[in-house]
């Protein structure tokens, strides 16, 4: 299978971990299967997103150029 070639940008990313209980992780799950987030970490992102816009905080302001990364 040949993999597809070409040019995508993404922002520079870091690795957030904490432990939830087997309940909140089971509802996340759930949360997910309805369709609108495609992982956890798509969820998380959107609900820290919401969470940081609530508090005023852009993230516009925050970031800096995209790194140009080449898709093999």
């Amino acid at each position: 299978m040949e993999k597809k070639k070409g040019k995508k940008f993404r922002w520079p990313t870091t690795v957030i971990s904490g432990r939830v209980s087997v309940q909140m992780h089971q509802a996340v799950l759930d949360v997910i299967a309805l369709g609108k987030y495609v992982d956890i970490t798509d969820y998380l992102r959107d609900l820290i997103r919401k969470d940081l816009e609530a508090r005023g905080i852009t993230l516009e302001n925050k970031l800096t150029q995209p790194i140009e990364d080449v898709v093999l």
